[in-house]
């Protein structure tokens, strides 16, 4: 299939992040204790926010909008949001109860007609890895065993293999700019979160082998700025990616979220960027498709 935009790479790096995990040396990947891992995750104040009007009504259609409209063409043919960097917090909570924590940096470089999706996952704690993907090639590179996993994503994302009716749930994971398409959504039970921002809870239309449930957290300014024409600023560009954070629940009842902060769009990332070289004496394993 065709991957057009950012989430499902929350499927693929969760998919590889767990199978890193299992293989990493006890200790080194999961059963984190608390407070290894700072409670900063929440970025400061960014100066020069506009003012906003704050008591406009805004309903779930103003949310969703404000999500589809940052991953869907303009008028040109351009896409709002060409690519991202963001700080990441990673929280894999299985279904037994175990909980695994790690933290990195993410380089996204979005689909268009012309090319398909790169991303990169520079995983820094609790042990190195790196996710790297070309939009045919996914390399996961675990430096402690001197391991490369190698992936063929072509079935994902090739342009001329996309089939919009293989799995709507994976649709979802590569399509933001029509979630409401593929997905029931409503706000969630708890609608804001301590920031005040959406949360919205989304099930897919049809039955998905990868998905049950997501949740999404939709930056509030992200919402109020889109509602009122507010073109983001350098000093406000973050906006323009109004994800906050991002939970997939699968049918074992795995649940993995993805945290985002100090998040910069259209910084032409470079292709050069997701390339990968397989370092010298590392084992190269070849698992068979099973996403």
């Amino acid at each position: 299939m065709k991957l057009r935009n950012v989430a499902l790479i929350v499927l693929f790096v969760v998919q590889a992040a767990v199978s890193a995990q299992a293989a990493a040396p006890p200790g080194r990947f999961g059963d984190i204790p608390q407070g290894a891992f700072p409670d900063d995750r929440q970025a400061a104040p960014v100066p020069g926010l506009p003012s906003l009007n704050t008591k406009i009504p805004l309903g779930l259609q103003d949310v969703i909008h404000t999500v589809e409209d940052a991953f869907r063409p303009d008028r040109q043919g351009l896409l709002p949001v060409s690519d991202v960097v963001a700080d990441f917090f990673q929280s894999t909570v299985l279904a037994n109860g175990r909980e695994m924590r790690a933290d990195g940096q993410m380089f996204v470089r979005f689909a268009d007609e012309g090319r398909p999706l790169m991303f990169r996952f520079d995983y820094f704690r609790p042990a190195q890895q790196e996710i790297v993907c070309d939009g045919n090639t996914q390399w996961v590179y675990l430096p402690e065993n001197r391991q490369v996993i190698l992936s063929d994503v072509r079935f994902a994302f090739n342009q001329s293999g996309f089939d919009p009716g293989h799995d709507r749930g994976v649709n979802f994971l590569q399509g933001l700019g029509s979630i409401s398409r593929d997905f029931l959504i409503n706000f969630s039970s708890q609608q804001y979160d301590p920031q005040g921002n959406y949360i919205l809870e989304l099930d897919p239309r049809r039955s998905s082998v990868s998905v049950q449930k997501l949740f999404m957290v939709v930056s509030r300014e992200s919402v109020l700025m889109h509602k009122q024409g507010i073109a983001p600023t350098l000093a406000t560009q973050e906006f323009l990616f109004p994800i906050r954070s991002t939970t997939v629940i699968d049918h074992e009842g795995n649940r993995t979220t993805l945290e985002f902060s100090n998040i910069k769009t259209n910084s032409r990332l470079q292709p050069s960027l997701f390339n990968f070289v397989v370092p010298a004496d590392v084992q190269v394993v070849k698992p068979g498709r099973n996403y």
